[in-house]
């Protein structure tokens, strides 16, 4: 990686503002050795998919408690089918759950988003301390301000280091570790957030045109459903 940057003219090199990466130590390193002058930022998306890891494994880890159990339905055994069936609850915003009435076939019954929530969160303690620290974050993550969020960020690393769960302290650590960037994160150009969704949206574009093409037999075709696909205020025929 180092031989390719090397080979940008080093006005080039001082052209560039920001990289926007995952939390890969080495990607950071060469990017800190050939361009000195870039700022680095962590990309937001791979901090919550790891956060989302952490709190998958620890739902797991509760349930796995109870998959031996086979007592009344109202008791262990419950809580292992309550967290394999709802496990989305603890991923997905609550605003964006269903607000009706959601089955529950072990009990041949329907609850509400807030009791099947209540019911969750009350067979562990730890479990519910987690997510409701993910959830912290989470709203941290969306509403976070470059100049103003020193403090909050710092009492979120304390939190997740001083947690009940080896998980969650080893991802207070990777805050830690990553202050700054995370911290840069928030920067925002044009009034967007730097972040690589605009760029992996546009790649995403580009794969499905592919797959879709189903073999490709001319490429100018191709680069103009590209090209229309991305953006269709740019003229796709050739001059």
């Amino acid at each position: 990686m180092i031989q390719v940057f090397s080979r940008f003219p080093i006005p080039e090199k001082k052209r560039v503002k920001a990289f926007v990466i995952d939390m890969w130590h080495s990607y950071k390193e060469v990017i800190e050795l050939t361009f000195p002058h870039a700022l680095i930022a962590v990309d937001s998306f791979h901090i919550i998919r790891n956060l989302n890891d952490a709190i998958r494994h620890i739902r797991i880890e509760v349930m796995n408690r109870y998959r031996l159990n086979k007592s009344a339905p109202e008791h262990d055994d419950m809580y292992y089918y309550m967290l394999k069936k709802f496990h989305y609850f603890f991923l997905k915003n609550y605003e964006d759950i269903h607000d009706g009435r959601i089955p529950v076939q072990k009990l041949n019954t329907y609850w509400h988003k807030s009791t099947i929530f209540d019911y969750l969160l009350s067979i562990d303690d730890t479990l519910k301390s987690a997510y409701r620290l993910k959830e912290r974050y989470r709203k941290f993550n969306l509403t976070a301000d470059y100049e103003t969020c020193d403090d909050e960020l710092n009492e979120l690393i304390r939190l997740f280091k001083n947690h009940d769960h080896h998980l969650f302290r080893d991802f207070g650590k990777t805050l830690q570790k990553w202050k700054k960037e995370i911290k840069n994160s928030f920067i925002k150009v044009n009034h967007r957030r730097l972040s690589n969704g605009p760029i992996e949206g546009v790649n995403n574009r580009i794969k499905t045109v592919i797959k879709s093409a189903n073999g490709i037999k001319n490429f100018y075709r191709l680069r103009n459903c590209m090209l229309y696909s991305i953006n269709k205020d740019i003229p796709i025929k050739l001059k």
